[in-house]
Formats: C-alpha cells, sequence, structure tokens
C-alpha cells in the first residue's frame, strides 16, 4: 500500500494515515480520510479534483490470495 502522509494536530506532525478512503466533498473536490498511526485520530486531507487511486484495499488483496493461487497439478484455481 503506499504511504499517504496527512497533518496530525495532536501529534503536530506529518504521519502516516491508516486505513485511507476517498470521500467526495460537496464542491467537487476529492479528499482522503483516515486515521493516525500515531495518536489514532482522525485525519483528512484534501486531494483535488481527480479521485484518488489507492492500492488494494484489505479485501482486494485478500481476495486475489485465492483467486490466483496453484494447485498441486499446475492448474489455476
Amino acid at each position: 500500500m503506499s504511504r499517504i502522509e496527512a497533518y496530525d494536530i495532536k501529534a503536530r506532525k506529518k504521519v502516516t494515515m491508516n486505513n485511507p478512503k476517498p470521500y467526495l466533498m460537496k464542491n467537487g473536490s476529492w479528499a482522503l480520510k483516515g486515521t493516525s498511526s500515531e495518536t489514532g485520530i482522525s485525519l483528512f486531507r484534501i486531494v483535488g479534483r481527480n479521485k484518488p487511486k489507492i492500492s488494494q484495499s484489505r479485501f482486494e488483496s485478500f481476495k486475489n490470495l485465492f483467486v490466483s493461487r496453484q494447485c498441486e497439478c499446475e492448474k489455476i484455481c
């Protein structure tokens, strides 16, 4: 997963955001919502007019474990 940083007011520095999720604001701009890796408070970072591309979510990465595995017979099941 890519490292997304946002400013944590409680820690008074930039920290890594856990579980970032895209959020569409009323004015049409996109933002990321997540939680701080240090203090656990919610973080918000505005990213612009284009929807942010976040690498695989937990569900997608878990799903890929079962979809792309090979059997003993060397076939993709």
